[in-house]
């Protein structure tokens, strides 16, 4: 998850940068701007502005919370390039496999709740599943060490559009390899999740999610992408052609994705997202723990994930927990550093094949202000 960009010279910002404005925006009522943090304001906008001219970004939104309070939200280029409509921080982008914390925190406050449990074996929830070699756990779904295969087509792409369906083209698939012995992303694994949560509980997930996570933490501008519903604010979508400059974005279905990349959310709520990790209240401690505990596969190594989470340590040895996703149309990144009870979000409307966003250098910006004492000489 390290971050990097193109660098590109001064020539090149000159002459892309009447083509793609990522320009600071007029104030909108969901921009934030912590007098307490000026100093770091002044560089962040300089990083970020920098960041999303160099790589031909249409539009780019970020927030940034410190100590449970909002210290910056303001967004960069536009939602919609050819209507010049800003961005801005309420606006909902395209977050793909990020899609997986918002399934991780429902079946994490289910469980809470005695309605599932993450270590029961899968097989008990769902008996049609006809091959059954080795068990594995809702818990081993959500960290990736399942066994279950990749996905064999971006999400989007496919033409499963169910939950359901989604589950049922792969569960009795071979595994590739031993439960807990190993770690491999997939999405499907967090389809196969959604698909037991739907189940069991016998609600249409995206309701089931609305009921459980998003109307009791106030997450009004999070919400499955369906090609049938207009979404309020909702950025435009673009991609990059075969030189690397900005088109609008083909139409991509991400029905039956809902569980790990097909919903829609603006930074303001991916930042509360992120709280919840820090902050027992909608989860108990225990269960935070449990979301943010490197799974440990078989010979002792601990994996990159918890459940549903990134969990690992930057360049200077610092925990941090994050999640990431991108398809087509968009793109977002959730950055959550627990000593000091950072969170960072950012989006964008396209997908970033070549370019990471750059939270890290965002989180070294305001951690300078925060201890300048351990700020590296140059």
């Amino acid at each position: 998850m390290k971050t990097h960009f193109f660098t590109k010279g001064i020539f090149v910002l000159l002459l892309f940068g009447s083509i793609i404005s990522c320009r600071q925006k007029p104030a909108d009522s969901s921009v934030v701007q912590s007098g307490k943090y000026r100093k770091s304001l002044k560089e962040a906008y300089q990083k970020v502005g920098l960041f999303c001219t160099s790589n031909f970004i249409p539009g780019v939104t970020v927030a940034v919370s410190i100590d449970n309070q909002l210290v910056w939200a303001d967004g960069f280029g536009y939602s919609n390039y050819e209507l010049k409509v800003k961005a801005s921080p309420a606006h909902k982008f395209r977050i793909g496999q990020l899609t997986e914390l918002i399934t991780a925190l429902t079946a994490a406050k289910l469980q809470e709740e005695g309605k599932l449990r993450l270590d029961k074996p899968v097989a008990e929830y769902l008996p049609e599943m006809t091959k059954k070699p080795i068990d594995f756990t809702i818990r081993q779904l959500g960290a990736h060490t399942a066994g279950i295969r990749a996905e064999n087509v971006p999400a989007g792409k496919g033409n499963t559009y169910t939950i359901e369906s989604v589950a049922r083209s792969f569960m009795d698939d071979d595994l590739v390899f031993e439960p807990g012995s190993y770690y491999l992303h997939t999405e499907l694994g967090f389809d196969l999740i959604g698909y037991i949560l739907e189940k069991t509980s016998q609600i249409d997930y995206a309701k089931l999610v609305r009921e459980t996570v998003l109307d009791t933490l106030k997450l009004d501008k999070t919400t499955p992408d369906s090609p049938n519903r207009i979404a309020d604010s909702k950025s435009s979508t673009y991609d990059y052609d075969f030189i690397a400059q900005p088109i609008v974005a083909g139409p991509i279905d991400l029905r039956g994705k809902e569980a790990s990349a097909g919903y829609l959310s603006s930074v303001l709520d991916l930042v509360k997202i992120g709280n919840v990790i820090l902050y027992p209240g909608f989860l108990k401690q225990e269960t935070i723990q449990t979301l943010t505990t490197p799974y440990v596969v078989k010979e002792g190594q601990a994996s990159l994930y918890g459940f549903g989470l990134i969990v690992s340590k930057d360049t200077k040895d610092r925990i941090f927990y994050g999640q990431r996703g991108s398809v087509p149309g968009g793109s977002a990144t959730l950055l959550i550093y627990p000593d000091v009870k950072m969170v960072i979000a950012m989006t964008a409307n396209i997908p970033n094949n070549t370019w990471d966003f750059p939270v890290f250098d965002l989180a070294e910006i305001f951690r300078n202000q925060l201890h300048p004492e351990q700020k590296e000489k140059p």
